[in-house]
């Protein structure tokens, strides 16, 4: 999966922000507080969207606290050829819509007055099909309590269109008829058993499920019925036995109908739900580390949006190390020569598990201690490299991964992320302000009166092209300027000693070469004049 391009609006500092011709490795860089990492959980909030019917956002979320302006996040991509396994995604869900139309003929009294809305469910998953490039569509209203999330995608190459949210409101309604119907005739059935009952004490003992409505989840049920069934099988009155016997059968088998029906929907609609959710799951932010708060940020209904779940990465760890194939000793083994080549400052590095938990053991040779006993900055350099080299998501966000590094870490991780991605179909975003993540190719981000914008790459990349060619140009000069000093340095020098040697030419043999005398006479300073004395004795000797 590769993102080519996206925008957001209305989102945080983010007015509205288009990005494309994206690479590999993306850095947004700037100053602090300019909306870098704003992209970033922009691009989160989308794919979280696609797991998640119904979340919150408070007022703060949308531009500038403009509620009645909706927050849209769109990101193209391109599915790899192998994304999904095409054959048997069509064939589950061609069986599973045969299973709701068989289920259409099985029960045709518990659909009357809703045959056009499982037509039109039926419609909808025939005409859904997998796509290799499309446009993902997030549109967000404010709601003080939950926010519905309104998902469509559509392909970039013809002009087809799946609303994601009309398909998951079709499937709800669909569910809840079933449910009140059927809980309706289960109902009446658990009234007519009750009165039946010898002794009012019994009644209330099995109220709870006779009497009130249950749901196909319902673990409780089964266990009442067996105690039930027990209880009237123990009656002395032998006349009543045959005839609430056969109300409890028609009660379990509309309990039966109730599993059947709601499961048939439920299983063509988790098909399509399957393709949103792997989409979803490519992408993982990993936020700056004071974002690791598993908590709720404010106790509001609906979903609280996760950034980033710490257990969700050891299970992942542990899945890659409990019982790995030839892909995952690869892994394991590129994992630990860049570690040792980089980081073997910080401990020769061991992932092990021990009774159901995984470790991460940096022994330096004094101490061995867990990944949980490290420095900030060592939690933050396995995280990301874990994520980078070990697990297999296609895109990754890192949120300043400078953070608790030194400026040689920087280099070294910025290296190491370089050479992972470059010419891979895996991509990474960065938001950065370190000097260390900074190239001619980075989005340059700012913040104007208009929020977060991106400064054009191409001016930045003539800009860093002018600048380059003035330090060149600037290196050229001092290079030339020095050779022509020491040029005229040396004419100077042969000057000097061409005017002493003239001036003894025309002393008299009696007379004495004064150095004094002669840088009176001259001008030259005497240190000067006697330097030049002693090497024409020299050269004389010579």
């Amino acid at each position: 999966m590769k993102i080519e391009a996206f925008t957001i609006k209305n989102y945080r500092s983010i007015k509205e922000l288009k990005i494309e011709n994206l690479n590999p490795v993306n850095v947004f860089f700037g100053k602090n507080n300019v909306g870098k990492s704003n992209i970033l959980r922009g691009l989160h909030l989308a794919f979280f969207c696609l797991k998640n019917n119904e979340i919150f956002l408070s007022d703060t979320m949308f531009y500038n606290r403009n509620i009645y302006k909706p927050i849209e996040i769109t990101v193209y991509l391109t599915l790899e050829r192998d994304f999904y396994d095409t054959e048997k995604f069509n064939k589950d869900l061609r069986e599973g819509i045969e299973q709701i139309q068989s289920a259409l003929a099985y029960a045709p009294k518990t659909f009357k007055d809703s045959e056009k809305e499982v037509e039109q469910f039926i419609g909808e998953s025939e005409s859904f099909k997998l796509l290799k490039k499309l446009g993902l569509k997030i549109h967000l209203d404010y709601n003080e309590e939950t926010t519905d999330i309104d998902v469509s995608i559509e392909d970039l190459e013809s002009d087809y269109r799946f609303d994601y949210k009309k398909y998951q409101i079709l499937y709800e309604r669909l569910k809840r008829t079933i449910q009140e119907r059927i809980n309706d005739k289960m109902e009446r059935l658990g009234e007519s058993v009750l009165s039946r009952l010898p002794s009012s004490l019994v009644a209330r003992e099995f109220f709870p499920v006779l009497k009130y409505r249950v749901s196909a989840e319902d673990v409780e049920f089964r266990h009442y019925m067996d105690r039930l069934k027990r209880y009237v099988k123990d009656m002395q009155d032998t006349n009543k036995k045959g005839e609430i016997f056969s109300l409890i059968e028609q009660y379990e088998e509309t309990f039966h109908d109730l599993n059947l029906l709601t499961g048939t929907f439920s299983k063509t609609f988790n098909i399509v739900k399957g393709y949103f959710g792997k989409i979803s799951d490519n992408f993982i932010l990993i936020p700056n580390k004071e974002y690791f708060s598993k908590g709720p940020f404010v106790e509001k209904g609906g979903k609280q949006i996760e950034i980033f779940d710490i257990n969700r990465f050891y299970d992942k760890l542990a899945s890659l190390i409990e019982s790995p194939g030839k892909k995952e000793r690869e892994l394991i083994k590129k994992f630990n020569g860049i570690w040792s080549r980089s980081y073997r400052d910080f401990g020769e590095l061991e992932i092990r598990k021990f009774q159901k938990r995984v470790f991460a053991i940096f022994d330096t040779g004094f101490n061995a201690l867990p990944i949980e006993n490290q420095g900030l900055g060592i939690q933050d350099l396995f995280l990301y490299l874990a994520y980078t080299i070990l697990f297999d998501p296609a895109v990754i966000a890192i949120e300043e991964p400078e953070g608790g590094l030194s400026t040689e870490n920087q280099i070294t991780l910025h290296n190491i992320i370089e050479d992972v991605y470059s010419g891979s179909d895996k991509q990474i975003f960065i938001s950065s302000h370190s000097k260390e993540f900074e190239t001619p190719s980075s989005y340059i981000i700012e913040m104007s009166k208009g929020g977060t914008t991106e400064i054009s790459r191409r001016e930045k990349e003539k800009e860093y092209e002018e600048k380059i060619e003035g330090i060149l140009i600037n290196r050229r000069l001092a290079k030339e300027k020095e050779q022509y000093e020491a040029l005229l340095r040396e004419i100077t020098e042969r000057e000097i000693t061409l005017d002493i040697l003239n001036y003894i030419s025309k002393l008299g043999d009696e007379e004495k070469v004064d150095a004094q005398k002669i840088s009176d006479e001259l001008g030259y300073k005497k240190e000067k004049v006697e330097e030049v004395l002693s090497n024409i004795l020299m050269k004389k000797t010579k």
